[in-house]
């Protein structure tokens, strides 16, 4: 029996929609790992609704490591801390001004990285070498950054396996 082109059209959209339902619950439960990692290191609940220093600056954190780790969206970050997708891209925006100028704050966020990698079983990544890698993909064509995009996801799917 001869497989039609709208079979497999149809087929090609389940494996879609699956991979799609499936990297949205890795997503989740990495927003909770991530939570449950900053809420430990500073022994508060981010999502209470209070705007102390304490726990915006726990906030912070929690939406710079989400956006750098993860792939959410903003929005799906605020979600999960009952925040709008407005008030994620603030405390992204103002994460690095606070880091560099207050030496509390980058021990409490240099804490909750590294609780983060240590429980997650992987060697945290060299702030150092990030940005170097950063500066030089901002040097690169459309082309170039799609062909390094496509040779990372190889690597990262061939280590899954």
């Amino acid at each position: 029996m001869e497989t039609t082109p709208k079979e497999i059209l149809v087929t090609i959209n389940e494996i879609i929609g699956n991979k799609k339902d499936r990297e949205k619950y890795i997503r989740k439960k990495k927003l909770t790992k991530i939570l449950e990692t900053v809420n430990s290191v500073n022994n508060i609940d981010i999502l209470e609704k209070t705007r102390t220093r304490d726990y915006v600056n726990a906030r912070m954190i929690y939406a710079y490591m989400c956006r750098r780790f993860t792939e959410s969206t903003f929005k799906e970050i605020g979600i999960k801390i009952k925040r709008n997708h407005a008030t994620i891209l603030h405390l992204n925006k103002h994460y690095e001004g606070v880091y560099k100028t207050d030496d509390d704050f980058r021990k409490l966020s240099d804490r909750c990285l590294s609780r983060y990698f240590s429980d997650e079983g992987i060697e945290q990544p060299k702030v150092e070498a990030i940005e170097n890698i950063n500066d030089e993909l901002l040097k690169c064509d459309h082309t170039k950054l799609l062909r390094v995009k496509n040779y990372l996801k190889k690597i990262i799917a061939d280590g899954n396996k």
